[in-house]
């Protein structure tokens, strides 16, 4: 059986969506500081812990004979993964216990100059202070901010700085504040042709980037092994060039170690072997800290390198959009951290701490790093990524964030960081309360991380928002409460789908799940179901093992039958070309339905594929990413047989392996029948369908009307297709009851659009307004207005000029032209009162509307057509959208239903 191979670029992605490797850290917090103090993975405390019982059963023993050789395989394994010769390399507590034995060992002449930029730890700075003024010498602190353009930035500010007394440096390769990667290679060459050493501190360097410290060639080289290279705190190590070596004296006087062969080591090895007594469980577990980088992820060390620099890159972009902030500087020059800087902080550090980093931590348990630098009130937060984090963590960050920031720049008056949820007369949830815009919601006296319980409408959604909703949705089904609160996204069941569920047996499920919707579409309504051209390649599917595995060999037959049926509806419908001048007669459109034949109602093959792919997806095999991708193309398609297979399913992948793996864990300690697996598989296939759509990555309001979740973004008029002429007189209604209001704001229920797919060319994949027309024309006719004036109704020259440069089509011109017309013949006091107007010009800065974001698959839309009701197929909206050919369908001629209350927005 053919199998399709997985996209490496999928494969990727799919690696931050779930976390790595058997930690100790606790599961209540999130953790996003890897840089400050590291992490050990269990299996290197384990080590360390055995290390230590061997030491205690016998400490002369060990000390006496397993010393040596111990240290020095640990030592040697180190040198290894750094790409040096062991006999320059020593290993110490720490980077800044390694960058003290250089700077103190070195001595320069009054009015020598030491280089260090501001990016440098404040440990260091002290220290290069101590020894300019023990010696009479400068420090030069060159200052390189955070936002830059390229690395070159970094080096040329450096070299500008160098004199003829510049004598030694102290650069970052990973610098402790601002996370950048800096270009130390180039940095350490430049110098050194000044004939200036460099000492670099590589305190995050090993184990985040790819690190060749021989290929550096810096003269000093020091880093920690406690951050990235999961070591024990304690941990560190010198590298010093061999003709260096002579110039390096330890802190610490003591005795060599190495007693037998003394001339195989070398000075450096004898003056460091041995510091006195000291644990050294936490150097003997290095060669165990070091496999377990080089095996926790596909790919070795180069794998978790890659990943959690993706990771971290990911992560800054999306706390940077939530913020709308700019990125500081390109993804290339940060490895595993990304420092992103803050508004100012509206009080100072108390006990070292600033107030913001303790309400991440005590409102929402979230261990993040926050810094006055360059000083205060100026700060930045640095996010750590690390095996242990996943994406998911930085969605639920950047909403406590926002929410965080806003209540530093907006004090509540009452309850500080709380507000009281609407009732929903429902008594489990009546002691609950909301942190406000963010996805983080918690019981009293207690923390969680889902939204589980009513809320109100949500104003500036973050980006997580809805991930949380969908969250809550699966939690319900999970533990059978979904019918007490049936929250779902909009469309809910109407009456014939309620009635439905209540038929389908003796312990029915909720009408507003999307298996019922399922069933009942793919059972009761004829038009929904699969086209009969394709019921040949599906009935082979159904004679294999795994209709799952069995999908992937008919994909290629069931897309080339699809242009087919496509094409064949094209050509019926005989629609002309659309003339470069538009027409603004609605007479020259075409307004059929060709609708595409399906199977026939007896041979039920529709839901009978259906059935057997839910059953084989939740029987036959684990959740892997291909079996994930077939599903997923299976609902697509028996939702909408044409679109569904040219559906691109890889940020729909994303966001489902993202909720189910955040759920996985509680999916794990609960017994869930066969039944529930099946609605909570159906389930994320819608939510992670309606949470991938391009319009609803920024939304702007999520409202709650009865049991819909009504989600609204903005969309650009020009970028909204149509498939329906508006209603003239309506639209001059609109026009009257605008011009005549008292309200400055013009304010217009969202216009509810759905995302179409290219039928005849790659203009058609656009927003589509599929309730709304009336709203649009009247928006745009204003705008029109207020930018050209009211033409003479008999000119339609500027009128067509407008529509064409704004990208409207022909549908926006005839109505414009038919609603200027209605106006000149029947409503001059309109006439005149825009004439008049002094809120006219307003609208000429409207760019964007309100739309309420919905998946036209998901309706049972009908056509009013000929006085009969038909169903329309998804394909349809996509066919009538285009702008190529003079197509339309009749003012007020398709039913979808509508929202059972809406919240009005400004247009803007």
């Amino acid at each position: 059986m053919a199998k399709a191979a997985m996209d490496p670029k999928q494969d990727e992605t799919m690696n931050l969506i779930k976390s790595f490797g058997n930690w100790h850290i606790r599961q209540d917090i999130l953790y996003l500081d890897n840089g400050a103090f590291g992490a050990c993975p269990t299996m290197v405390v384990e080590e360390q812990r055995q290390i230590r019982q061997n030491i205690e059963e016998n400490p002369h023993g060990f000390f006496e004979r397993s010393y040596i050789s111990a240290w020095e395989t640990s030592r040697q394994t180190l040198a290894g993964f750094l790409h040096v010769e062991p006999t320059d390399l020593v290993l110490v507590p720490g980077a800044t216990h390694g960058l003290n034995i250089v700077i103190q060992s070195l001595h320069f002449e009054p009015d020598d100059e030491i280089l260090t930029t501001n990016h440098a730890y404040s440990s260091i700075i002290l220290a290069l202070n101590y020894v300019a003024q023990r010696d009479n010498a400068r420090l030069i602190i060159v200052d390189i901010p955070l936002h830059l353009r390229s690395p070159n930035d970094i080096l040329q500010r450096l070299l500008a700085c160098v004199t003829p007394r510049t004598r030694f440096a102290v650069i970052d390769h990973v610098p402790s504040r601002s996370g950048l990667v800096f270009p130390i290679k180039d940095i350490v060459h430049q110098l050194a042709s000044h004939g200036i050493d460099t000492l670099v501190d590589g305190a995050h360097a090993a184990g985040m980037i790819d690190l060749d410290i021989t290929d550096i060639n810096a003269t000093y080289y020091v880093a920690n092994c406690h951050k990235w290279m999961c070591a024990p705190r304690g941990v560190g190590f010198l590298h010093v060039r061999s003709d260096r070596a002579h110039k390096i004296k330890p802190l610490v006087i003591a005795r060599s170690p190495y007693v037998v062969n003394k001339s195989r080591y070398s000075k450096l090895e004898h003056s460091f072997g041995w510091m006195g007594t000291s644990c050294p469980s936490a150097v003997l577990s290095l060669p165990v800290s070091i496999g377990f980088l080089n095996n926790v992820i596909p790919g070795g060390l180069n794998g978790l390198v890659t990943r959690n620099h993706n990771l971290a890159v990911i992560a800054r972009r999306i706390v940077c959009k939530a913020l709308n902030i700019p990125l500081p500087c390109p993804d290339s020059m940060i490895g595993a951290m990304a420092t992103i800087p803050l508004p100012d902080s509206p009080g100072p550090e108390q006990e070292g701490l600033l107030p913001i980093q303790e309400i991440l931590w005590k409102q929402h348990k979230i261990v993040v790093p926050v810094y006055s630098w360059p000083a205060y009130p100026k700060r930045v937060i640095r996010l750590s990524a690390q095996a242990y984090n996943s994406l998911e963590q930085y969605f639920w960050f950047a909403d406590c964030l926002r929410s965080v920031l806003y209540n530093e720049q907006n004090p509540p008056r009452k309850s500080p960081g709380k507000c009281p949820l609407v009732s929903f007369q429902n008594a489990e949830y009546k002691s609950t309360e909301r942190t406000p815009n963010c996805g983080h919601y918690r019981n009293k006296g207690q923390v969680a991380n889902h939204a589980d319980m009513p809320h109100e409408d949500i104003k500036d959604p973050g980006p997580w928002s809805l991930f949380w909703l969908a969250k809550a949705r699966i939690r319900r089904m999970m533990s059978g409460r979904f019918n007490s609160y049936p929250i779902a996204p909009y469309p809910t069941a109407d009456n014939t789908l309620i009635q439905f569920a209540s038929a389908s047996g003796p312990d029915p499920r909720h009408a507003n799940l999307e298996i019922i919707r399922m069933a009942f579409m793919l059972s009761c309504v004829d038009r929904r179901r699969i086209p009969q051209l394709m019921v040949a390649p599906i009935s082979r599917i159904l004679e294999t093992d795994d209709v799952i595995e069995g999908w992937i060999d008919s994909v290629q037959t069931l897309k080339h039958q699809c242009r087919i049926i496509t094409n064949g509806i094209i050509r019926e419908m005989a629609a002309p070309q659309t003339p470069a001048t538009f027409s603004k007669d609605m007479k020259d459109f075409v307004c059929r339905v060709v609708p595409y034949e399906t199977e026939r109602k007896e041979e039920s093959i529709s839901f009978k594929f259906w059935l057997r792919a839910l059953a084989d997806f939740n029987t036959r095999g684990r959740w892997s990413p291909d079996r994930i991708a077939s599903f997923l193309q299976i609902h697509s398609f028996l939702k909408d047989p044409i679109g569904g297979l040219f559906k691109d399913l890889s940020p729909q992948m994303v966001v489902f392996a993202m909720l189910f793996t955040s759920l996985q864990p509680e999916l794990d300690a609960m017994r869930i029948s066969r039944t529930t697996w099946e609605d909570i598989a159906v389930q994320l296939a819608l939510e992670s369908s309606y949470i991938s759509q391009p319009l609803v990555r920024h939304p702007s309001y999520i409202h709650f009307a009865g049991d819909q979740q009504l989600v609204y973004s903005y969309v650009s008029i020009h970028e909204l297709a149509r498939t329906e002429f508006a209603s003239p007189p309506i639209v001059a209604g609109m026009i009257e009851n605008i011009m005549t209001s008292t309200i400055d704001e013009c304010a217009i229920a969202p216009i509810a659009v759905v995302q179409g797919y290219t039928v005849y060319s790659e203009h058609d994949d656009r927003p589509i307004i599929i309730d709304g027309n009336n709203r649009i024309t009247t928006i745009s006719f204003l705008r029109f207005v207020s930018i050209h004036g009211i033409p003479d109704n008999s000119r339609a020259d500027t009128l067509r000029a407008y529509c064409r440069d704004y990208g409207l089509g022909p549908i926006h011109f005839a109505d414009h032209f038919a609603v200027l017309q209605l106006l000149w013949d029947d409503r001059m006091d309109i006439i005149d009162m825009l004439m008049s107007s002094q809120k006219l010009h307003r609208f000429g800065e409207v760019r964007q509307v309100p739309v309420l974001v919905t998946e036209e698959p998901t309706f049972f839309t009908k056509s009013l057509m000929d006085g009969n009701e038909d169903l329309l197929q998804p394909v349809h909206q996509c066919i009538f959208a285009t702008s190529e050919r003079l197509v339309a369908l009749p003012s007020k001629m398709q039913s979808h239903g509508r929202a059972k209350d809406f919240k009005a927005l400004p247009v803007r």
